[in-house]
């Protein structure tokens, strides 16, 4: 067990199935306890809830809109009443459309930059002054690699999620002094489960990733754990990438 998460407080959001999921899970095997976020996925939340306590560990559900603030503030409030404190915040949650800017209507990109760039400062503003208050804390952010190499059918998620990068890079410069960390991790694809290629679509994926196979869940939460431990504690203002290669960005 890595003693360094033991009995942290954290907070997963979008933790009821996939990515997220394997993430709380991963940390609850590691001994912190699971601030565990959904928006509208209760019955999977529930399940995975009752899986972190089968492993021993301790669980709160939290469940809110990331884009609203009073959702936010609501949670926080939650869990200054069960934790006391949060330590630590992986973001995981997040909406995307796939398609053309050109196919959007001008009212359908709202939500997407209402969720995944408002989400983040939503997020920051409610929970990080406490962890700057006590010298230590933990801010992970996942995004995908669309948010640094662009992609025509991820436009405006690509760009929202490309904001919140610059937006950790200069948050790491001002809550470094307190001891908190600031850090993106940027993903290739991920099998969570959900892909509906047929077999032609994914044989031509695949090409494009030079260890030829597309990501498991299992191969996001080893780095996920790293940074939430104290054996990155000297690293901050970071993009981290979990993507088999498929880009290689300096």
């Amino acid at each position: 067990m890595n003693s360094s998460l033991q009995g942290k407080n954290v907070l997963i959001t979008g933790a009821a199935k996939g990515i997220g999921r394997g993430i709380a899970l991963a940390a609850a095997s590691e001994g912190a306890n699971i601030a565990l976020h959904y928006r509208g996925s209760e019955t999977e939340a529930m399940k995975t809830a009752k899986e972190i306590e089968e492993l021993g560990g301790k669980v709160t559900l939290v469940q809110g809109d990331l884009a609203r603030l009073e959702d936010i503030k609501r949670i926080k409030e939650t869990l200054d009443e069960k934790f006391g404190h949060v330590d630590c915040i992986v973001n995981n949650a997040g909406w995307a459309q796939v398609k053309s800017f050109f196919q959007y209507e001008p009212e359908e990109w709202k939500r997407e930059v209402d969720i995944c760039f408002y989400g983040v400062l939503n997020l920051v503003h409610t929970f990080m002054p406490a962890m700057m208050e006590n010298n230590q804390g933990k801010f992970i952010n996942i995004v995908g690699d669309s948010a640094r190499t662009g992609d025509r059918n991820l436009i405006v998620s690509a760009a929202a999620r490309g904001g919140t990068i610059s937006f950790l890079k200069s948050l790491a410069i001002e809550a470094g002094r307190n001891n908190v960390q600031c850090n993106t991790v940027s993903l290739g694809l991920i099998d969570q489960g959900e892909l509906n290629f047929n077999e032609a679509t994914l044989a031509k994926v695949v090409k494009q990733y030079p260890l030829k196979r597309l990501g498991k869940v299992d191969d996001v939460t080893g780095i996920i754990l790293f940074l939430l431990s104290e054996s990155a504690d000297w690293i901050t203002g970071q993009v981290i990438s979990v993507n088999g290669g498929h880009s290689m960005l300096g």
